[in-house]
């Protein structure tokens, strides 16, 4: 076998490129890699990459085409590497944020600047997935319209003399192949401050919206290994560092953190790790800000579907 192997290595490495083409691939390779330096390829993985590529591809076929003798070489002879292609996932949906409104208004000593973004979800052929685009948005108009009508009501109340700032940006927080989060960044500030935080998410393989629990297989507790993995990081926290403090073994029980709930907000890190968010006051004093918790993979690698995390 490795006799045989040898020969077809020698012939492949015998194969003679005609100068004509071998200066195309050059010229092309050459271009590629001046175009891909203009392009500046985003730094959250697999933004912008279908613009890219197909930019990529149209302006280096010839180079494709060369490179397609060694590919197929490598797919006949070697098991392992024809099994890992196979392996890489269909891409799915693609969301961008395409727009943003702003609310703003300002009466005496009270302020609103409310960030309101539009998103678009397409499907593989650059076609717009309206329903799963309408049920985005409407969740996020939803949410805004919420904030508003509480900051308008103040207002309203105060008679215009109140003092209150109200603020809410948003980011991209997950852009990978399996998800889409776009996280809202909410504080209202009065006598002292307050961040609440609220994280929207789309599954890009069906384009539709998920929580926490559709990560998980179909009727898996996943409630109870994650709230457990935050209280022993508190413990740790709290024993490591006298500054830190959470509710966990409060005098007064209805305080205590107990269990995360069903919406509790969440994201994927670049690490590929769940991360638990919590609201200020919701686990912990208020100095100690909005928190948040990476949960180990391990911790719910039995009942995790696959592709959402990394170990």
């Amino acid at each position: 076998m490795n006799h045989n192997l040898e020969h077809i290595k020698q012939d492949y490495q015998n194969i003679k490129v005609p100068d004509s083409l071998k200066r195309q691939v050059e010229t092309s390779i050459s271009q590629a890699k001046s175009d891909l330096e203009r392009e500046q390829l985003p730094k959250r993985l697999g933004k912008g990459r279908n613009t890219i590529f197909r930019s990529w591809l149209a302006r280096s076929c010839f180079a494709a085409a060369a490179a397609a003798l060694l590919l197929t070489f490598l797919i006949n002879v070697s098991a392992p590497i024809a099994h890992a292609m196979e392996q890489i996932p269909v891409l799915g949906a693609v969301v961008k944020v395409v727009n943003f409104r702003i609310y703003w208004s300002q009466n005496k000593q009270m302020e609103a600047n409310i960030k309101v973004p539009e998103v678009r979800i397409e499907d593989m052929d650059g076609k717009e997935m309206g329903e799963a685009s309408k049920s985005m948005n409407d969740k996020i108009q939803e949410y805004t319209d919420e904030i508003i009508a509480a900051y308008e009501a103040d207002v309203k109340a105060s008679g215009g003399e109140g003092t209150q700032a109200v603020d809410l940006d948003y980011e991209v927080v997950t852009d990978n192949d399996k998800l889409f989060s776009l996280w809202f960044h909410q504080t209202v500030v009065m006598a002292g401050a307050n961040q609440l935080e609220k994280v929207y998410h789309i599954d890009k393989k069906t384009g539709n919206m998920i929580t926490l629990k559709d990560l998980f297989k179909d009727g898996a507790d996943y409630i109870a290994p994650i709230s457990q993995n935050i209280k022993e990081q508190m413990k740790i926290q709290m024993e490591q560092d006298e500054s830190k403090a959470y509710w966990l073994d409060d005098e007064v029980d209805e305080w205590n953190f107990k269990e995360i709930s069903e919406d509790v907000d969440f994201y994927i890190n670049e690490s590929g790790k769940l991360v638990i968010i919590f609201d200020e006051y919701e686990v912990a004093p208020g100095y100690m800000g909005v928190v948040s918790f990476e949960i180990p993979t391990e911790v719910v690698q039995p009942i995790v579907k696959e592709g959402y995390l990394l170990e």
